[in-house]
C-alpha cells in the first residue's frame, strides 16, 4: 500500500484468530477489530494495547453492555456468556414503520438485543462466539450462515472501504 495505510479496522462479522493474525502480518500496521451492527454504532473496539486476535475489545465509552441468558442454547450471563445487549445514545430509535419489530429488538428499558452471543474474556474484552438465531433455511432445507465482513483501510489522507460477502 505504499506506506500510506496506518491502520486497518475490521467490523461486522467476527474474524477468526487465524485471519486476524494473517491480516496483521500482511498489512504491517495496526489491525483493530470492532463489534457493531446497523442498529448500533461500534459497541466494542480494541484499543492500541488490546490486540488479541479473535476478540473485539472493550465497550466503547458511549455504550453500556450486558449479557442476558439464552437458555435454549445453554448460555448463562452468570457464566460470562450470553446474548449481547447494548444501551446507549448510539442505539437506533427503531425500525421505520415497524413498531412490532422495534419492540422485539429494543426492550422496555431501552436495551438493544443484538442476537449475538458474546463471552467476556479473562482480559474483560468481548469475544463473539455464536448467534442466537444464526441459520435460515434455503432450498432443499440446507442451512447456511450469511456473513458480511467489512474491512476499512485507514489511509493517512482518507478512508478506503471494501466489502466482502
Amino acid at each position: 500500500f505504499g506506506g500510506e495505510v496506518n491502520r486497518v479496522i475490521s467490523t461486522s462479522a467476527p474474524l477468526s484468530a487465524q485471519v486476524c493474525g494473517f491480516s496483521r502480518s500482511i498489512f504491517s500496521c495496526l489491525f483493530i477489530e470492532c463489534y457493531g451492527q446497523t442498529e448500533c454504532v461500534i459497541g466494542c473496539s480494541q484499543t492500541l494495547h488490546d490486540i488479541e486476535s479473535g476478540e473485539t475489545g472493550i465497550p466503547t465509552s458511549l455504550n453500556h453492555i450486558k449479557l442476558v441468558d439464552v437458555p435454549e442454547k445453554d448460555y448463562y450471563a452468570k457464566d460470562g456468556i450470553g446474548e449481547i445487549c447494548i444501551r446507549s445514545k448510539a442505539v437506533f430509535k427503531g425500525y421505520l414503520k415497524d413498531d412490532a419489530k422495534t419492540r422485539e429488538t429494543i426492550d422496555e428499558q431501552g436495551w438493544l438485543h443484538t442476537g449475538d452471543i458474546g463471552k467476556w474474556t479473562p482480559h474483560k474484552t468481548m469475544k463473539i462466539v455464536d448467534r442466537k438465531k444464526n441459520m435460515y433455511k434455503v432450498c432443499l432445507n440446507k442451512k447456511i450462515m450469511k456473513i458480511f465482513s467489512f474491512i476499512f483501510l485507514v489511509k493517512s489522507r482518507g478512508i478506503c472501504c471494501t466489502r466482502k460477502d
